[in-house]
């Protein structure tokens, strides 16, 4: 019984502790292929906060879609960043959050 409402109390907590996540959307050029894919998905990933990166590929004469999931806040400037050398092969041309 002990171990039981300790397990319950540790995820009532983690549930009303739990920060806001917040969706973003935007486009990046550079990506032609699932390696490329990976390197820019590994950068974004070691920001603060981020929980989730995936990389859509692009409609037909568009750009690759970029979506993130954060709970810190999180700008085009703070991605690019992140991409560090690799911004000079990625560029990430569009980020902000989802207001839907």
């Amino acid at each position: 019984m002990k171990a039981f409402l300790s397990i319950f109390f540790t995820l009532v907590c983690q549930t009303f502790a739990s920060e806001p996540v917040t969706k973003y959307e935007g486009e990046v050029a550079g990506i032609f292929c699932s390696a490329c894919s990976s390197h820019v998905k590994a950068a974004l990933s070691k920001i603060e906060g981020v929980q989730s990166v995936k990389i859509t590929t692009a409609d037909k004469g568009g750009l690759p879609k970029l979506k993130i999931t954060s709970t810190k806040p999180l700008t085009r400037e703070i991605a690019i960043q992140a991409l560090g050398e690799k911004a000079k092969m990625y560029h990430i041309q569009s980020l902000k959050p989802v207001t839907r």
